[in-house]
């Protein structure tokens, strides 16, 4: 499921307003470990898989021949173990804009409306033909400040 643009949206009996994007998953059995928790590893993964809302941002079709993004950076910080068959929200949006490069924030709810994870990722508009950042262009930068509001009550970055 995908929430895109500004809307209201109902979750753990409560309506938010949101212009962010918004994933839900299920954990997988094979998502977690020994410890019978999600491995740490796949948080990776599940804010990898929210930013391709992103991603449709500079490269609508996601053709990997178009490719305009490279990954500089990403943090993970755990806030509560997760469990299997468990049902969690991931909300991505924008936290800083810069010449050539952006941060992604994401942040990981279960249905009780606690936060588990809390997330970024630095991604660099690149040419990859020429191996070389490239400036982001206008139609992009105003797209990525439509998704600047992150959700209410979210915990910072430790970071």
């Amino acid at each position: 499921m995908m929430c895109m643009g500004t809307a209201d949206v109902a979750y753990n009996e409560r309506r938010v307003r949101i212009d962010m994007f918004v994933r839900e998953i299920v954990v997988r059995f094979g998502e977690c470990d020994g410890l019978g928790h999600v491995n740490n590893g796949t948080y990776f993964t599940y804010m990898e898989d929210a930013r391709m809302d992103v991603f449709r941002l500079f490269n609508p079709t996601l053709e990997l021949g178009k490719w305009n993004l490279i990954v500089a950076s990403t943090r993970c910080d755990f806030l509560q173990q997760v469990t299997y068959a468990e049902t969690l929200k991931i909300y991505t949006w924008i936290g800083r804009i810069g010449n050539s490069s952006f941060v992604v924030e994401h942040a990981l709810q279960n249905v009780r409306g606690e936060w588990v994870a809390r997330g970024q990722a630095t991604l660099i508009a690149y040419d990859c033909a020429a191996k070389k950042s490239v400036p982001l262009w206008d139609e992009v930068r105003t797209a990525l400040q439509s998704h600047t509001e992150g959700p209410e009550g979210v915990p910072a970055s430790r970071g």
